[in-house]
């Protein structure tokens, strides 16, 4: 017996009609996946960011404790705090600056010469790196301590 088919006007598309769903599931399927890589991306370049700026924060602050003429003038204003601009900026544009305070005197250990005597004092310092990136609001404050090591008067 032959196959018997059907004549063309008994076709109601069921076919188109398949093909179309799948059509719009994969592109929800898509528009899902791209939204899911922004956030990542986003994600990524924000820790990147973040980082940058908490360098450029440590940085300042190691650059204001290594420059002796900062601790003098720390040592001269005597508990004020002397704010001085490190001029880092890097890409994010970011403005960063150290704030240094003398904060007393002590024993400066490891120095003493003989039983009891110590010729040398340690004068403490703070310094407080800052650094600000306005362009995407990230802001890092590294504080640090620091010893300089002078004769005792």
């Amino acid at each position: 017996m032959d196959n018997i088919s059907l004549p063309h006007n008994a076709q109601r598309g069921a076919a188109l009609l398949v093909a179309m769903v799948m059509i719009f599931m994969l592109s929800v399927l898509g528009v899902s996946a791209m939204r899911g890589s922004t956030i990542e991306r986003r994600m990524a370049t924000n820790s990147i960011q973040t980082q940058t700026n908490f360098q450029a924060a440590e940085s300042s602050s190691e650059i204001g404790l290594n420059d002796s003429t900062n601790l003098e003038n720390a040592y001269e204003a005597n508990g004020t705090i002397v704010t001085v601009d490190t001029d880092l900026q890097h890409a994010m544009g970011s403005d960063s600056e150290v704030q240094l305070q003398y904060i007393g005197e002590g024993i400066a250990e490891g120095f003493s010469t003989g039983s009891g005597s110590n010729k040398f004092m340690a004068l403490r310092f703070e310094a407080r790196g800052l650094s600000n990136a306005d362009t995407v609001r990230a802001r890092s404050e590294i504080l640090q301590g620091a010893n300089r090591v002078v004769p005792a008067p």
